[in-house]
């Protein structure tokens, strides 16, 4: 057993995941182009219905991250904002922060090469419903993402694949938003409504 695998016990998640960021739709960093704007502003969230980290379950929690970049989003240069469901105590807030800043292995893991900075962290409410081909996503006064599904030919449910943000087995489905503002500092505020979203189901761990 490796001193990673000794530090970071088994974790794993199921739940939805939804994103909504500045590009139109389809967002264009999946293919290595720039953002619109000129660089890209990011709220992603991922739902746990089913989750564990060791034996502190996750279960009904959530976290996420605003995302800042001045550049091609997979390239790196990341600034980031981590924000954690109020809900979990202490324990599980520790859990979900190890996890979703790429501490523990797995997905995250990949992807925290490309953080420059954590510049904070904060804990809100949360809530998360799905109505037909709308879905709603808040976190306290922070953020808000309301999407609709997005119906390409033929009448289907438009998605990509592979996506940075979910297992690399797993489809990411295409929305597009109707509200899609983050409000935390100057740095994290903006109001993207009317762009690209992103959302799936997901399943992921670290073994």
């Amino acid at each position: 057993m490796t001193n990673d695998q000794q530090a970071n016990p088994e974790w794993s998640l199921e739940g939805e995941f939804i994103e909504a960021c500045n590009c139109s739709v389809p967002c264009q960093c999946l293919w290595y182009e720039p953002a619109d704007d000129g660089g890209c502003t990011f709220a992603g969230f991922w739902n746990i219905n089913e989750g564990a980290y060791g034996d502190v379950s996750l279960d009904g929690l959530g976290a996420g991250m605003l995302v800042l970049d001045e550049g091609i989003l997979l390239e790196g240069g990341w600034h980031v904002v981590l924000v954690i469901d109020e809900a979990a105590d202490e324990k599980q807030a520790d859990a979900l922060k190890t996890i979703f800043s790429g501490q523990a292995g797995g997905l995250f893991e990949a992807a925290a090469p490309l953080i420059d900075s954590v510049e904070d962290s904060v804990a809100v409410p949360f809530t998360y419903s799905q109505e037909d081909d709308h879905l709603s996503f808040s976190a306290g006064d922070i953020v808000t993402i309301e999407t609709n599904k997005l119906v390409g030919f033929g009448d289907s449910q438009g998605s990509v694949h592979p996506h940075p943000f979910i297992p690399p087995e797993q489809t990411a489905n295409t929305g597009k938003t109707t509200e899609a503002t983050v409000a935390f500092d100057d740095d994290f505020s903006w109001d993207v409504s009317g762009n690209n979203s992103y959302f799936s189901e997901f399943e992921m761990a670290n073994t």
